[in-house]
């Protein structure tokens, strides 16, 4: 769940037609005006975003969106404590899930909202306080090791069955065997939020399968009782880490993609250059640009059988839309209602979805997922066999974190000195 935000864009000008419930209004000013709204959706990419509020305006009669943009080098946390502060939050904003339930003394309560009936079960929970529902969840990723199905065909055979690497041992058997054939095997992305938000978070679910052992182990974190070092998921996943290291793509220069997206790992994975990718679902829409037919698919990160987390990939909802209600005037917070409604509950938004590579979190998306990597991530859903990511972490957990993964992997520090960096900025939330 990197700072990117949901990136649930429609591209292009469209034929817009809704498929809307009982929360959908005509909203109009006392003036007869349109009402005017500003709208915060995450994301990388401006233009795209853009075009999702164009296409909205283009449909209604009422409303009247306007874009709000990130902050370079800030988070959608940060940047609306920024503009809380200055007077002017945005109407609708995306906030990841750990972030929600700090402001709900200044969101509205969207419990009654259609589209939440159809919501998946489950995608409230993180943003549900006292019965109030403070988030509608905009889809489900999930992420563990992407990986290209035809080199694994062609190295392994056509019948081998990726979800088969299970343990570290199954995988640096099938790597050894693609370094042979002449391929690399893994491609690391060193981005913080990668490392920080979505690698080292598999390390507090893996500590238990109930929620509240976990809750425990970070409380034991930030009070300065826990033996990180010593503790036996923390282990687990370094093991494995140290194993991706050992075949990843930039061993001689493992921080060299630092300062740029998903698109260099993406290549090497649409090119044929490299096996597996630990990333998510989220960037199969890179993948398509390069290679619109082959086929990939996505399976569980190795590790121990003791490990709560083995034989699972990590499933999230990326984040929630909220409705600002301190500083909102009625007519503002129905407006917002309906520009929500209409990015979950119309047919061009319901497509979207499914295009973009993403799993519906609502179960009226009758959009078919005909995409590799969704189908692999709906069949592990569909067993079971998904842990969903802790993300009960503070909003600066990915530059911390992230940035003491990232000198773990360039080799800066060691498994020692990365524990104690990470118990320190637990601490330090004390």
């Amino acid at each position: 769940m990197k700072k990117r935000g949901m990136n649930v864009i429609l591209a292009g000008t469209m034929a817009v037609s809704l498929a809307m419930g009982g929360t959908s209004m005509s909203v109009l000013a006392e003036s007869g005006e349109k009402v005017t709204i500003s709208v915060y959706l995450g994301g990388d990419s401006a233009d795209e975003n853009q075009a999702i509020i164009e296409a909205f305006n283009a449909q209604s009669n009422t409303i009247e969106a306007e874009l709000v943009t990130l902050t370079e080098g800030s988070s959608g946390y940060e940047m609306l404590t920024v503009m809380y502060n200055a007077g002017n939050p945005p109407t609708v904003y995306f906030l990841e899930a750990g972030d929600v339930l700090k402001l709900t003394d200044k969101l509205m309560d969207l419990s009654d909202m259609e589209c939440l009936s159809y919501a998946v079960e489950g995608t409230t929970d993180d943003v549900t306080a006292d019965g109030a529902v403070y988030g509608v969840p905009a889809n489900i990723q999930a992420y563990g090791m992407i990986y290209n199905r035809q080199i694994l065909s062609e190295v392994m055979g056509e019948d081998f069955d990726p979800s088969t690497i299970l343990t570290r041992e199954d995988f640096a058997e099938v790597c050894d065997a693609i370094e042979e054939a002449g391929y690399t095997a893994v491609a690391i992305s060193p981005f913080d939020w990668n490392l920080g938000n979505h690698w080292f978070t598999q390390i507090y679910a893996g500590q238990s399968e109930d929620t509240e052992e976990k809750d425990a182990f970070v409380a034991a974190l930030e009070e300065g009782t826990a033996d990180l070092e010593n503790n036996e998921i923390f282990n687990d996943y370094m093991d494995t880490f140290d194993l991706l290291m050992e075949y990843n793509y930039y061993q001689d220069n493992p921080l060299e993609t630092v300062a740029d997206g998903n698109e260099k790992q993406a290549q090497l994975l649409a090119t044929d250059q490299v096996a597996f990718w630990f990333h998510g679902n989220w960037a199969t829409a890179n993948i398509r640009t390069l290679d619109e037919e082959g086929e990939y698919g996505i399976m569980s990160v190795p590790v121990s059988e003791s490990n709560p987390n083995y034989g699972k990939i990590c499933t999230l909802v990326p984040g929630y839309f909220c409705v600002e209600q301190s500083t909102t005037t009625e007519e503002e917070q129905a407006a917002a209602q309906e520009f929500i409604d209409w990015l979950i509950m119309s047919e061009d938004g319901q497509e979207y979805v499914i295009n973009c590579g993403n799993v519906p979190a609502y179960t009226n998306n009758e959009a078919v997922i005909t995409e590799s990597v969704s189908t692999s991530v709906v069949d592990y859903t569909q067993n079971g066999d998904n842990f969903p990511m802790y993300v009960m972490y503070p909003s600066d957990h990915y530059t911390y974190v992230g940035a003491a993964m990232q000198k773990y992997l360039d080799g800066q520090i060691d498994r020692s000195e990365l524990a104690a960096e990470v118990s320190e900025y637990w601490e330090a939330q004390e």
